[in-house]
């Protein structure tokens, strides 16, 4: 099952840095978001980023990038040690992960560095986006921009977005406990004009070999699409609580089981709802599962890299369901879930 990348949150006290907001302060940060978003499209730069994702350990990596406006990328990893020389060059549509180690070069689906693409209307429903003062990243004046959930009134994500491009130059995510999760930050960087084309030639060197990245199954934002293809009568809520709504769908079939995975979306955060015929739970990795109610029914309950995994069984169905939320706010969610 794929590890989502979800989007949580910090304590309230956290708001003594924002600045007192008026009327129309909000609206500004809507706009700056929006902008932050397309940044990219349209400066092309070179510089260093280093990534840090806490949990029982801090993992840091450390990648040299370049960005030939509107699309091209190339990412080469300084570490850590076991994936130095990494490289990667994308044309936003399929990226080529060169590992030279074994000599295979891998093609997926393209991930940003920076900050994914969210859904800003989404965003506007469920979050207040609240400018901060100015501060410095990477030598240049950034403002800063602070998303707080309407739900629990708690910081969820920072951003720190340049004065003039308006390019991303940190991000920190937050976990639901209120601990960082990850921050990503540029350590330098230089804005050009333009950069040689050849360093984001998408080819595979001799003595190297292309393999196709891992198929998941296409996804889909019509519900009624990915339902109609399932042999078993899936539970679909088009809304969860909180924000959450449905974003896109997918069906996979392992052997002779068929499941369906729906992930919903409040703009910023996911959780994925995977449902499968088999009326059992599935085989928890790492530490053993803990028990935990969800409604009137028994459920168990696992904690992952910042993620939590639960899952319960209703009407001859299994239902799990992963996301960066605490259990018992998952398992509130998952309640409503009516079979």
């Amino acid at each position: 099952m794929r590890r989502k990348r979800a989007l949580f949150l910090i304590a309230a006290a956290a708001a003594w840095l924002l600045l007192p907001c008026r009327a129309g302060a909000a609206t500004d940060g809507y706009a700056l978001l929006k902008q932050a978003v397309s940044a990219d499209d349209h400066v092309s730069f070179s510089g260093t980023i280093t990534s840090l994702m806490y949990g029982q350990s801090t993992t840091a990596t450390v990648v040299r990038i370049e960005h030939r406006a509107p699309n091209q990328w190339r990412l080469w990893y300084v570490a850590p040690a076991d994936a130095y020389g990494r490289l990667i060059v994308s044309n936003e549509s399929v990226q080529y992960q060169y590992e030279p180690k074994t000599g295979k070069v891998f093609s997926n689906d393209w991930i940003s560095p920076l900050v994914a693409a969210p859904d800003v209307a989404r965003i506007r429903r469920n979050y207040s986006v609240l400018v901060a003062d100015l501060a410095t990243v990477a030598g240049r004046s950034a403002r800063r921009l602070a998303l707080v959930s309407n739900y629990t009134h708690t910081l969820a994500q920072r951003l720190w977005i340049d004065s003039e491009t308006n390019l991303v130059l940190r991000r920190e995510v937050y976990h639901a406990d209120s601990t960082l999760a990850a921050k990503t930050e540029f350590d330098n960087i230089a804005f050009v004009k333009d950069l040689p084309p050849d360093l984001f030639k998408m080819s595979v060197p001799a003595g190297m070999t292309l393999v196709p990245g891992t198929d998941y199954g296409t996804s889909t934002p019509d519900l009624t699409a990915v339902t109609s293809r399932l042999t078993f009568k899936a539970v679909a809520p088009s809304e969860l609580a909180d924000g959450f709504a449905f974003e896109k769908g997918s069906v996979e079939q392992r052997g002779r089981v068929q499941s369906a995975e729906f992930v919903y979306s409040d703009g910023l955060r996911s959780i994925s709802l995977f449902e499968n015929p088999t009326g059992r739970f599935p085989d928890f990795d790492g530490p053993p599962p803990k028990p935990i109610e969800v409604g009137a029914l028994a459920g168990k309950y696992q904690l992952l890299t910042g993620q939590t995994l639960l899952s319960w069984n209703a009407t001859g169905l299994n239902f799990t369901m992963v996301g960066d939320i605490t259990a018992k706010e998952l398992a509130r969610i998952a309640s409503l879930i009516k079979t």
